[in-house]
């Protein structure tokens, strides 16, 4: 499930996405889940978490996205 994350994040090259919109894309149970993978992302390797919009729902609220390759 975490490098399911990841490949989403990345794969959105730059976009920000929130934990509820990773939940509905793959299909994951409860939002929880994608909340555990992207806080341990956030900080890493060119991961960013912080309160932004979400490029796919529009809402102001905390995202995650890749600033470097």
């Amino acid at each position: 499930m975490a490098g399911q994350i990841e490949r989403l994040i990345v794969r959105l090259d730059g976009a920000a996405v929130c934990d509820a919109c990773v939940t509905d894309r793959l299909n994951l149970s409860v939002t929880a889940q994608a909340n555990v993978v992207t806080c341990a992302l956030g900080g890493t390797r060119g991961f960013e978490r912080q309160k932004d919009e979400c490029t796919l729902c529009g809402s102001a609220r905390t995202v995650i996205r890749r600033t470097a390759r």
